[in-house]
Parts: structure tokens; sequence; C-alpha cells
């Protein structure tokens, strides 16, 4: 299939279970990957998820859904310029486009209902079986829950490429119980997936002990992440007058005074009206792609393309993404704005995991207009039911969980 890419070989092709295709079937396995992405039931959902602003504040601000469209081009934008200006690349040894675009679409599928902090409390709610990780919920819902049935590893979900399993697998320390504080992880019953994609004992000597160990798609990946959400949470809160000129300065001025004085400049003509914001966003996106190259790394994990090369970016344009990611953080994520509804809807949230966690094991009963999570009653196995509980409640959407909460009070 790639013969001509010598990138790629069969084994990174590979599909955690077997895909049933037609004889004439005309893509390859990872625009497979990516139609099946595009096309399931969970991509859609991401339509009504919050991202940082909840969902129904406004009609223009961005959902999971157009943040996860916006990281794919992003995504592929940056695998096109690599491609073409990367003296390491060529037309025949080059990054696949659909894989970089699939990891991107799928990079967020496990995000629960009201963005980051429904995240982090659903973790807290879920501690004593296993916690919850937004990553690791990508993961189980591409290969247990997309197109599946549950039944176990290779079983279930879309049979997803081994490579697109590595190019989303951010972070690779099985267990809560491994990883430090506020740190990511896989579930346990996840152990199985992360030995198929990778197949090598040094990943976890090297992952366990913190290192971040990645390959080029999923550094592409994440790169792209961190561009689109920096800037359309900035775009999102100036259009909505969450930030002003005056404000921004000052945080220029006590908080990163050594913010180069172009961005300093270019955001100050934005916020008082006398630049596009469309067009500023538009020219950080490109000045920080076109900063982006390849290093050949001295000691790959693998000795396969994907682990052989590290993404860099130009410190420049690395400075003035950290100055913008600080300034929303300090500026956007903590104000009354964003924080009342998200509070407002992480409340919500809890109140229905309570309700299906003490519904599910006995200790209330069953509200008629709330039946059960489809496979309760397949097992009897506690931390299996309540991992299915909290399947159920990271699928939902903001508005489907409101409406849950209205018929538990009714």
């Amino acid at each position: 299939m790639f013969s001509k890419n010598k990138f790629y070989s069969d084994w990174d092709c590979i599909t955690l279970g077997e895909r049933h295709l037609p004889d004439d079937e005309y893509r390859t396995p990872f625009e497979i990957d990516r139609d099946r992405i595009i096309h399931s039931t969970a991509f859609r959902r991401l339509q009504s998820k919050t991202q940082v602003y909840v969902t129904g504040q406004s009609d223009q601000y961005r959902t999971r859904l157009t943040h996860s469209i916006e990281v794919a081009q992003i995504g592929r934008s940056m695998v096109n310029f690599l491609n073409r200006k990367s003296p390491s690349l060529s037309s025949e040894f080059h990054i696949n486009n659909a894989l970089v675009e699939a990891a991107c679409l799928a990079h967020d599928l496990g995000n629960p209902p009201i963005g980051h902090q429904g995240e982090s409390r659903l973790n807290e709610l879920m501690d004593p079986w296993g916690g919850f990780e937004g990553n690791a919920q990508s993961l189980r819902i591409l290969t247990d829950i997309v197109r599946g049935d549950r039944r176990g590893i290779g079983k279930g979900g879309m049979q997803p490429t081994r490579a697109l399993l590595d190019a989303i697998l951010k972070y690779k320390v099985v267990g809560k119980e491994n990883s430090p504080a506020g740190a990511k992880f896989l579930y346990p019953d996840q152990e199985a997936v992360k030995t198929w994609v990778h197949e090598d004992a040094g990943l976890d000597i090297r992952s366990q002990g913190g290192e971040s160990v990645r390959s080029i798609e999923c550094e592409i990946m994440d790169l792209s992440d961190d561009i689109a959400y920096t800037t359309s949470d900035l775009f999102d809160g100036v259009k909505q007058s969450v930030l002003s000129a005056d404000q921004v300065q000052n945080f220029w001025n006590t908080e990163l005074s050594d913010v180069s004085d172009i961005l300093r400049s270019e955001l100050d003509e934005v916020l008082r009206g006398k630049f596009p914001m469309s067009r500023f966003v538009a020219s950080l996106i490109g000045r920080w792609i076109t900063s982006v190259s390849l290093k050949v790394l001295s000691d790959p994990l693998k000795p396969v393309p994907r682990y052989q090369f590290g993404l860099e970016i130009g410190e420049t344009a690395a400075q003035e993404l950290q100055a913008l990611r600080k300034l929303n953080y300090a500026l956007i994520y903590s104000s009354d704005y964003v924080k009342r509804p998200e509070t407002a809807g992480v409340m919500i949230l809890e109140e229905l995991f309570i309700y299906y966690r003490d519904a599910v094991l006995g200790q209330r009963p069953v509200h008629e207009k709330l039946p059960l999570p489809r496979g309760i009653a397949e097992t009897s196995d506690e931390s299996i039911k309540m991992r299915h509980v909290c399947d159920w409640i990271a699928g939902m959407t903001d508005n489907f969980a409101l409406r849950l909460q209205s018929q538990l009070r009714s």
C-alpha cells in the first residue's frame, strides 16, 4: 500500500482487529481511519461539547468539534510544509497527511461535557474505579466503542491502525496510581493496547520514568492542538470582549514583561479595533507553522521512521505561543464569564454521575426516565459497571446532560 512512501511499512498499517473491506477498496488504511472517525457518533457529539466557553452562551464559539477541525487543518498544513521544506523528507519518504489528520480529529473524542473542569471532576468521581482521563478515553473510544461491542482487545472499536493509535498516545503511563498528581495516564485495562502498539520493552522504562516518547505524527498533532486552542480561545475571548486593551497591556507589563514588541503591538491594535482579529490569528498560525522543522534523533526508540524524528518550533514562535497561552490562562480561563457557567455545568455532571453510580450499585432505585446504560446488566464486576457509567457520562453533550438532569429532578 505504501510502496512509494518508505516512511511507513506494513507493520504501521496493521489494524487492531480485522477490517472487512470490499475487494475494490480504494482508500489507504490511514484514510479509512480518518473516515471512520468523521462518521462516528463520538465525533458528531463534539458539536455540543464545551471547548472553553460553555455551549449556548453564544452561537459563534468554538466547540470541541470546530476545535478538532481547526487542529486537523493546522496539522495538515504543518505536514505539507515539512514534506515540502524538510531536507530529511522526499516524495518517496514523507509524513502521511491522512494519518496526521485522523489523529487530530480523534484527539478530543474522549473529552466529557463541560470542558476541562468536567474532565477534572469526572476523574475525581471515578477515583475508586481507576479514574478518568480524556486521552485514555479517546483511546478507549477508538479501540472499544466506535463501531464495536466492547468485547475486548481487537474485537470492538473501529479496528484502528497501529500508527493511528501511536499518534494519539501522548501519555503512556498506565494506571492513575503510577502517575504524578495531576498527570495524565492510561486505564489499567489499556496495557494490552499499549503493548500491541509498541511491542517494545524500552518504551515502558522510558515512559514510566517520565520521559515523553512520541511518534512524529503525535508531536505534530500535539503542537497543532496547542496552536489551535491558544489562538481560538483568544479569538473568542476578544470577540466577546472578555479582554480589554488596557487589561492586556497591564498583564504584559506586570506578568510577562519580556513579551516581544511585535506581538504586544499586534494584539494591542486588534483590541483597539485597528486590525481584524481574523487576520491577526491567520498571521500567527502561518508564521508558527513555517517555523517548525524536523530534528533527527540520536537514540530513536524504534528503528522505524516515525520514531527517528522530533519536532522543533522556532525560538520566537515558541515564545509567542507560550506568551499567549499564559495570557489566556490568566485573563480568560479564570474570568467569571468562563468560570460561572462552567461551575454550574460541573454540578450537573456530578449530579448525574451520583445518580447512575448509586443506581448501578443498588443504592437507589432506577429512575423510570433514566434507564441504566447499555451493558451494565452483562457483568457483575463493579469496576466494569462503573467504567460503563463513565463511558455514558463522558459521551454526553452539554445539552443532553442538562435534559437528563431536568428529568432526574422531575
